[in-house]
């Protein structure tokens, strides 16, 4: 079973009574950071569709930084979409709804496609969770941390609806921001629902408008401005009330009118989602000011579910881009060579909780142990085929300015990721535990592939002494016994921990709820399955949310990465890579995974991309937008 889409009602956790630590905004953004990639689909086969011919223009091999081809407007582009897609649209129902959300919709901001790979190389764009050094300005022009409590937007000028009834093309004003903001908070299924029922908004406003391009968003308690510009810039997605007032809702496609770079076109239900050009988008391609987005005419989701029909889709270019497991790429690689493809990071850590509450792995020096006894190179190399990554837990490897490598760590955590038997055994029998012991690890039915790594895991432990049964659940069981600890000492699971803090904050102690008076624990993570308590690491996330200086607050989380990677809270193990298929003919592109900073966001890109329609009439026969 893979967790990968963390998720489960932290928008619906209530504050408990008395003075509490913590605040809103780490459920927002922290939530936000837990959210994974949700790319698998499911639809009818797809069927051979009407081409309209068209007049292309030569394309011109002038040398434009950065590449040698001149842009090319015109043409489709065709990806994967979930069922959930064709279904919710409401934007403020916003883990459900992304997919079709980034298309029409926008948010205060966005990663900065300049510092990618076809720019400055700043961003790797490996992730769909991007530092905020490396977003840029997208409804708001820019944004301003006035204090530990308060941020101030400065709001984009010329941006305007679609030309679509009621709002006819109306410029987007302040009020939208002010208005969206308010609606979300009233909205039970979205990640800022109750924002604002703070007592100490009852003093103040949460919400104020400085003139007509500027407003101030004021946090009832303290936090650092990169964690607040964040949770503005994730899953807030702009509307107008006009939509709302005439229609009720925005639950139907046909009410959907945003200031993004698409309008729907058409949806039907459990197979499609068409979007045209906004032919009125305010942005410009910022290798080529003088062209205005979207450069394609028709963008359209098929919602596939079956794995080998998404992959067939891809290998005969019904689809233009999709990501391919690691164990399939290398066949997609020999089958299809004219597609264009990347490595990308996986979007999850994979790691065995342990439930610390049971021993003997209270004693960090047995968790230690376990760490040592795996051979993770072998597991690596033989069972990934060298297609994974050592080290991407608890800090991903793309958040480079709080992540260390595993060369440049000290010898004593680059010896957790090798395989040192000999010194399993010393820690077990300082521990008490010579002979070993018995124990069992948790897993779901539906994870094969995690069952095997379980099976090569308890060889490896069998060898000093950890007799580890292994306990295959049915899929739902295995969630509930997570969420309520009762897996037993040990489980193993993909989690999403893609965001700065997931790992550190969610998983690993640092975000707990006490009383400020008597310090009484009185609530930790849903996601911290282990159960840890760890003092230290809520001083760190106290202090962490009380530092504005970004340089000072990835220090101090850089240190807490080794901290806790020392106290092995989890048992990480390789995490395999993931792959990015392309059509050649799908220009300006170079596998960037989305546009974020969340994770089905991934549809973002299309919105830069365009098609050279000469060289896909060369391949497949077909030039022109397919209707």
């Amino acid at each position: 079973m893979r967790l990968n889409e963390i998720n489960g009602g932290l928008s619906s956790i209530k504050k408990k009574e008395g003075k509490m630590k913590r605040k809103i905004i780490w459920l927002i953004v922290s939530c936000l950071m837990v959210l994974a990639l949700v790319l698998a689909s499911c639809a009818p086969a797809v069927v051979e569709e009407e081409v309209v011919e068209e007049e292309v223009e030569e394309v011109v091999e002038e040398a434009v930084a950065p590449g040698p081809e001149e842009p090319q407007y015109g043409g489709s582009v065709t990806f994967l979409i979930s069922q959930t897609a064709t279904e919710i649209f409401d934007p403020a129902i916003n883990t459900r709804s992304a997919e079709t959300a980034v298309m029409v919709y926008e948010r205060t901001g966005i990663a900065d496609w300049a510092k990618g790979p076809g720019g400055t190389g700043e961003n790797s764009f490996e992730s769909t969770i991007h530092a905020l050094e490396l977003q840029t300005g997208a409804i708001a022009e820019s944004w301003e941390v006035i204090d530990l409590q308060t941020v101030r937007l400065t709001i984009r000028e010329g941006i305007h609806f679609h030309d679509e009834p009621p709002m006819n093309g109306r410029e987007l004003t302040v009020e939208d921001i002010y208005y969206t903001l308010e609606r979300n908070n009233d909205i039970p299924q979205n990640l800022w629902y109750g924002s604002a029922d703070n007592p100490a908004y009852d003093e103040r406003d949460w919400l104020v408008i400085i003139d007509e391009r500027t407003i101030e968003v004021w946090y009832a308690e303290p936090s650092g401005g990169a964690d607040m510009i964040n949770g503005l810039n994730s899953w807030v997605y702009i509307v107008a009330h006009e939509v709302v007032e005439e229609y009720g809702d925005l639950g139907d496609w046909r009410h959907q009118a945003g200031t993004g770079p698409f309008i729907i076109e058409d949806v039907v239900p459990a197979s499609s989602v068409t979007f045209r050009r906004n032919p009125n988008y305010w942005m410009h391609d910022p290798f080529h000011p003088e062209n205005q987005l979207p450069y394609v005419d028709i963008a359209r989701g098929l919602v596939i579910i079956d794995e080998s029909t998404q992959l067939a889709a891809l290998r005969t270019h019904k689809i233009d881009r999709q990501f391919v497991a690691w164990d399939k790429a290398q066949t997609m690689k020999e089958t299809n060579p004219e597609l264009r493809n990347r490595r990308v990071l996986p979007s999850q850590g994979y790691v065995m909780f342990v439930n610390v509450a049971t021993e003997p792995f209270s004693d960090v020096r047995v968790r230690q142990a376990l760490q040592l006894a795996i051979d993770q190179p072998t597991i690596l190399e033989e069972f990934y085929k060298g297609d994974a990554y050592m080290l991407v837990w608890p800090v991903m490897p793309n958040w480079v300015s709080e992540y260390t490598p595993l060369e440049e760590l000290p010898d004593n955590l680059r010896e957790l990721f090798e395989h040192h038997p000999d010194k399993a055994r010393e820690l077990l029998a300082e521990a008490g535990y010579p002979n070993g012991f018995k124990t069992e690890v948790s897993i779901g039915a539906a994870w094969l592939r995690g069952i095997d790594v379980m099976t090569i895991a308890r060889e490896h432990l069998a060898e000093v002494g950890i007799d580890m049964d292994i306990n295959v659940m049915e899929s739902s069981a295995f969630g509930s016994s997570l969420y309520s600890r009762t897996f037993g000492p040990l489980c193993y699971i993909t989690w999403a921990n893609n965001g700065l803090n997931d790992a550190l904050g969610w998983a690993s102690g640092g975000w707990a709820t006490r009383n400020v008076e008597t310090g009484e624990l009185l609530s930790m993570s849903i996601y911290n399955f282990g159960g840890v308590v760890d003092p230290v690491a809520e001083e760190v996330f106290d202090l962490y949310a009380a530092t504005v200086d970004t340089v000072e607050r990835s220090r101090m989380l850089k240190e807490e990465n080794l901290r806790q990677m020392e106290l092995c809270w989890e048992i990480q193990l390789p995490a395999p890579a993931g792959y990015l298929f392309w059509t050649p003919w799908m220009k300006g592109y170079h596998g960037e995974v989305g546009m974020g900073p969340d994770p089905p966001e991934v549809n973002g890109v299309f919105q830069f991309i365009w098609i050279d329609q000469d060289l896909k009439y060369e391949i497949t026969g077909i030039r022109g937008v397919i209707k």
